[in-house]
């Protein structure tokens, strides 16, 4: 693409009716203009400008040219100043992705609070449970839950706070089919699992304790599913024992609707963070997500955990 300062040149000529009072108003050097413009109309290959001691005019080529070079000067500066109040405050559209469970456990409660606070910024979530690519998707956030945190180039990872999977089961359920106290019993006991947890037609669960043991533990599930809120529905009404993520269960563990199944096991602890791109260049618009959940998400998934305090 040919050089836009060119045209920027032209246009200030033609508007302050020359070179010399061009150079006055903008403070840019009269040969500099002059030796722009004689490019410019060398590599078109027609003259724009009419010279003479006094003045220039436009020549009919000039005339055309200076309509549309008008447009795309204006279009330019709008495009410049519309980026620059971008970085005076938080404004415009920030893109954040983060799993099902997340969007409606974390996010959803602080979005009223957030949207009063910068009524300016609009936010679309994708709540989708696969990993995305910030670059790729053209997303700015992305709210994560993992075992270990991968190095991604270019990328920062923040971490909020972590929780576990729990193994859970209806009281009445386990009245009838008694509560384990080995993972020997547990297996014959019916469960339910997520598609990613199955191997060779049966469920795999892999556990921890707090002494730092690990176990994986096969169990033929009595329902396959990767929707977790079937899943615990299917919990609630009797049908077998689920590992669910902890924010999910708490509130029915504290009811007593669900009981969590030999509470020493549990899945590996997810680190919750929030990965976004290196903070130079940042919008404030997306610098106030990041600043808010970091601010608002810690408390949050501690009262989302069974050692954490349940919210009011």
């Amino acid at each position: 693409m040919n050089d836009l300062n060119d045209l920027h040149y032209f246009v200030l000529v033609v508007r302050h009716g020359g070179f010399s009072p061009a150079a006055r108003a903008t403070g840019i050097e009269k040969t500099l203009l002059s030796r722009h413009i004689a490019l410019l109309e060398k590599r078109i290959g027609a003259r724009l400008l009419h010279r003479t001691t006094r003045q220039v005019s436009l020549t009919e080529a000039g005339q055309h040219f200076f309509a549309l070079s008008q447009a795309v000067v204006e279009g330019a500066q709008t495009a410049y100043e519309s980026v620059e109040h971008m970085r005076r405050e938080p404004v415009g559209l920030v893109r954040l992705s983060c799993p099902q469970v997340m969007a409606k456990t974390y996010v959803s409660p602080l979005l009223p609070s957030y949207m009063a606070k910068y009524p300016k910024v609009r936010l679309e979530l994708s709540a989708v449970d696969r990993e995305v690519d910030l670059y790729e998707e053209r997303l700015d956030i992305a709210l994560r839950a993992r075992t270990h945190i991968d190095e991604t180039a270019g990328l920062v990872a923040k971490t909020l706070g972590s929780a576990r999977r729990l193994m859970v089961a209806s009281p009445t359920l386990l009245d009838r089919v008694g509560r384990p106290d080995t993972l020997k019993a547990l297996s014959g006991l019916p469960t339910l699992c997520l598609p990613a947890d199955m191997h060779d037609g049966f469920g795999r669960w892999l556990l921890h304790n707090g002494v730092h043991e690990e176990r994986l533990m096969p169990h033929l599930p009595c329902l396959i599913s990767d929707d977790l809120s079937m899943q615990l529905d299917a919990a609630l009404n009797g049908l077998g024992i689920a590992m669910l993520p902890e924010p999910i269960v708490v509130g029915w563990v504290r009811s007593g609707a669900l009981e969590v199944v030999m509470p020493s096991w549990a899945g590996p602890p997810h680190l919750i963070h929030l990965l976004y791109p290196k903070p130079k260049g940042m919008l404030p618009s997306v610098r106030s997500v990041i600043d808010y959940l970091s601010l608002h998400l810690p408390q949050l998934i501690l009262d989302g955990t069974l050692s954490g305090k349940a919210s009011d």
